[in-house]
C-alpha cells in the first residue's frame, strides 16, 4: 500500500468520524447526556471493570502462546500490550506494532520464521472468529424478534453466511487446505492486472502470481503448528470473547443502559468486526460510530448506547496506550540492562590486573551458552 493510498484512507476515515459525531443528535443521541451517564460511574465500578479487562488480556495470552511455541504467557502479555500501544497512537499503526513485536521476539531467541507463522496463525484465527460470529448474532436476532424476518433479515443473514464462509476458508487454509483460498487470491490478482493500463502481458506472469505466491508462502508450515495447537487456540479465543462480552455487558450496566442480550451480543460482534478496518489509529472513531449505529438500528437507546460504547472503548483502546507504554518501557529497560550490565571475570578470586587473567586467552562460548542469553530478557 503506497503512502498516498494510506493518506487518502486516513483522510476518508477522519471525515467519516467527524460526520458521524456531528450527526449523532439527528438519531437521538446526546453527547452531554452520554457524558452525564459516564460521570455517574463510581470508582468501584471502574476498578471492577479494570480487573475484568486485565483478566481478558491474560486469557488472550493462551492464543498467543499457542501460536508461538516457547513463548511464555508473561512475554505474550508484554508483546500484546506493547504492540497495541504503538498501533493505537499511529495511523495505520499495525505495521509499526508488528515491527516492534518482531524485534521483541528476536531478542527472546525466536527466529523470523517463527514470528511470521505466529502473526499468520494468531491474526487469522482472530479474524476467523470475527467473521464467524456475525452468523451467530443474526440467528439470535432473528430468533428473538429483534431483527425482522423479512427482506432485510434475509440480506443480513446472507451477509453473515458469506462472512462465516470467509472465516471457514481461513481456518481451512491454516489446516493445510489452502487451495480454495489461493484460487480466490489468484482471481483477485488477475482482476487487478486486467484494469485499464495494467495489462497482464505488460506485468508479466510472475507479477500476476505475486499475491498467490505471497499467500502460499505465508501459509507454508502453519498446518503443522495449527494441528498441534488448535485446541489451545480455540479454547483461548472462546474464553477471550467471553471475557470481552462480560466487560461489554458490565459497561452497559455501569452507565445504566439496559439492553436485551441479543443486542448486547450484536454490539460486541459489531465492535469486534469493525476492528478489522483499522484505518484511524486503533480504529478510533470509526469503531465507536459503527457500533453505535448498529445498536441504534436495532432499537437501542441512542444516548445509552453511546455512553456504553465510550466506556467499553476506554478500556480496550485508551487504557492500552499507557499500560502498553509501561510494558514497552520495562522491556526496553530490561534489554538495556542486560546489554550494558557488568561482565563477570572468569576467575572471580583473581584481581583484574592479575597476570593469570590478563594473559589468559578468552574462552570461546558454545552456542546458546553466552552470558547474553536472549531468553533472559522480559
Amino acid at each position: 500500500m503506497t503512502t498516498r493510498v494510506r493518506l487518502v484512507l486516513l483522510a476518508g476515515g477522519i471525515a467519516v468520524v467527524v460526520w458521524a459525531a456531528l450527526h449523532l443528535s439527528s438519531v437521538g443521541a446526546s453527547w452531554s447526556g452520554a457524558w452525564q451517564q459516564l460521570t455517574t460511574v463510581t470508582w468501584q465500578w471502574l476498578t471492577g471493570l479494570g480487573v475484568v479487562w486485565l483478566a481478558g488480556l491474560g486469557v488472550h495470552t493462551v492464543v498467543l502462546s499457542a501460536a508461538m511455541p516457547g513463548l511464555t504467557h508473561r512475554r505474550a502479555l508484554t508483546l500484546n500490550l506493547a504492540g497495541s500501544a504503538l498501533s493505537n497512537v499511529l495511523p495505520l499503526g499495525g505495521v509499526a506494532g508488528t515491527a516492534l513485536n518482531l524485534g521483541m521476539v528476536r531478542g527472546w531467541g525466536h527466529g523470523n520464521l517463527d514470528f511470521a507463522r505466529f502473526v499468520v496463525v494468531s491474526k487469522a484465527w482472530d479474524a476467523a472468529a470475527k467473521l464467524a460470529m456475525p452468523l451467530v448474532t443474526v440467528i439470535a436476532l432473528l430468533a428473538s424478534g429483534s431483527l425482522a424476518a423479512g427482506r432485510a433479515g434475509l440480506l443480513w443473514l446472507t451477509a453473515a453466511v458469506l462472512a462465516a464462509g470467509a472465516g471457514l476458508l481461513l481456518v481451512a487454509a491454516l489446516f493445510g487446505r489452502a487451495g480454495p483460498l489461493l484460487r480466490i487470491v489468484a482471481f483477485a490478482e488477475r482482476l487487478r492486472h486486467r484494469r485499464p493500463g495494467r495489462g497482464a502481458g505488460a506485468a508479466g506472469p510472475d507479477a500476476v502470481r505475486g499475491w498467490t505466491a505471497a499467500a502460499a508462502a505465508l501459509l507454508d508450515g502453519t498446518d503443522q503448528l495449527v494441528r498441534r495447537r488448535w485446541a489451545s487456540l480455540t479454547w483461548g479465543m472462546t474464553c477471550y470473547w467471553a471475557m470481552q462480552g462480560v466487560l461489554w455487558w458490565l459497561c452497559l450496566v455501569a452507565v445504566g443502559a439496559a439492553l436485551p442480550w441479543p443486542l448486547i451480543l450484536a454490539g460486541l460482534v459489531a465492535e469486534r468486526l469493525l476492528t478489522l478496518a483499522g484505518i484511524t489509529p486503533g480504529g478510533a472513531g470509526l469503531i465507536e460510530a459503527g457500533t453505535v449505529a448498529v445498536l441504534i438500528g436495532l432499537g437501542a437507546d441512542a444516548t445509552g448506547a453511546l455512553a456504553g460504547v465510550l466506556l467499553f472503548r476506554a478500556f480496550i483502546f485508551v487504557a492500552e496506550i499507557p499500560v502498553g507504554g509501561v510494558a514497552l518501557a520495562l522491556w526496553l529497560l530490561t534489554r538495556r540492562t542486560l546489554r550494558t550490565g557488568p561482565s563477570r571475570p572468569e576467575h572471580p578470586h583473581a584481581s583484574p590486573t592479575s597476570p593469570a587473567v590478563s594473559n589468559a586467552r578468552p574462552a570461546t562460548s558454545a552456542p546458546g551458552n553466552s552470558t547474553m542469553d536472549p531468553n533472559r530478557s522480559s
